[in-house]
C-alpha cells in the first residue's frame, strides 16, 4: 500500500482527529500526574504539542482539523456552564466583593487588550493580527465569535487564546510566589481573567474558592470583551 495514500486516508477521516485529540489530552494527564503535577507539564501543553506536531507532519489545515473535532468545541459550552456550581456555592462571598470584582474586571480587562495592541504595534504587526490578539484572554468559543465580528482571523485568534492560556498556567504559580499572593480568591480571579479556561482549570487545583472566582472571571471577561470590543472597533472605524 502507498504510504502517502494511507496517511491521506487516515488524516481525512474525522474520527481520527477526534481520537487523536482525546488521546493526546489523556497522555497529557498521565504525564502530568506521573511528574507530581509539574507546572511545566500541564496536560493541555502536552496535548497541544502532540496535536500540533501531527498536524504539521501530515500538512493538515486548521480548518480541516477544526471541522473534525467540532463536537469537542460544542461541548465547551456545557463544560463552561458546569463551572457555575462552585460559583453558586460561593455566591454570598462573591456578592460581598462586588465592587472590587467590577473594578478589577474593567481595569485589568482593558489593560490586557491595550498591552497586546501596544506590543504588536511596536513590532509593526498588521491590523488584522492586532485585532486577532485582542481576544487572547477570553475563552475560545467567545473568541471565535468576537473575532469574526471585529474583522479578525478566528484561527489566529484561537491560537493566541491557547498560547495565552498556556503561558498563564505555566507562570502563574511563579508570579504568585514573587508577588506574595496567597489568597485563593485573588489567584483564581487572576487566572480566569487572564488565562480563561486553561487558567480556570489550574485554579480548580488550587481550591474551591479559586475555582469559583476563576470561573467568574472567565465568564465576566468573555462578556465584557464580547460586548465592548466590537463597539470600540466600530467607533474607531
Amino acid at each position: 500500500m502507498n504510504f502517502n495514500a494511507l496517511i491521506e486516508y487516515i488524516t481525512s477521516t474525522p474520527l481520527t482527529w477526534l481520537i487523536l485529540t482525546l488521546g493526546a489530552y489523556k497522555i497529557g494527564i498521565i504525564i502530568y500526574e506521573k511528574t507530581n503535577k509539574n507546572t511545566l507539564l500541564q496536560p493541555i501543553i502536552i496535548a497541544y504539542i502532540l496535536i500540533m506536531g501531527t498536524i504539521l507532519i501530515t500538512d493538515t489545515s486548521y480548518k480541516e482539523y477544526f471541522k473534525s473535532v467540532e463536537i469537542i468545541h460544542f461541548f465547551l459550552g456545557p463544560a463552561t456552564v458546569a463551572l457555575a456550581l462552585p460559583l453558586f456555592k460561593n455566591l454570598k462571598y462573591i456578592k460581598s466583593l462586588f465592587i472590587p470584582i467590577l473594578l478589577t474586571l474593567i481595569i485589568a480587562g482593558t489593560f490586557s487588550i491595550l498591552i497586546a495592541l501596544i506590543l504588536l504595534w511596536s513590532l509593526d504587526a498588521s491590523i488584522t493580527t492586532m485585532l486577532s490578539m485582542t481576544t487572547k484572554s477570553i475563552t475560545a468559543p467567545i473568541a471565535i465569535i468576537t473575532s469574526e465580528q471585529i474583522g479578525a482571523i478566528p484561527s489566529l485568534a484561537v491560537g493566541f487564546v491557547i498560547i495565552t492560556g498556556i503561558i498563564g498556567a505555566l507562570f502563574a504559580s511563579f508570579i504568585f510566589k514573587i508577588m506574595k499572593i496567597k489568597n485563593e480568591t485573588s489567584k483564581g480571579f487572576a487566572l480566569g481573567l487572564i488565562s480563561h479556561g486553561i487558567g480556570t482549570a489550574r485554579a480548580v487545583e488550587i481550591g474551591e474558592k479559586a475555582a469559583a472566582f476563576g470561573a467568574l472571571a472567565m465568564g465576566l471577561s468573555g462578556i465584557f470583551t464580547a460586548i465592548l470590543l466590537p463597539i470600540v472597533i466600530e467607533f474607531l472605524n
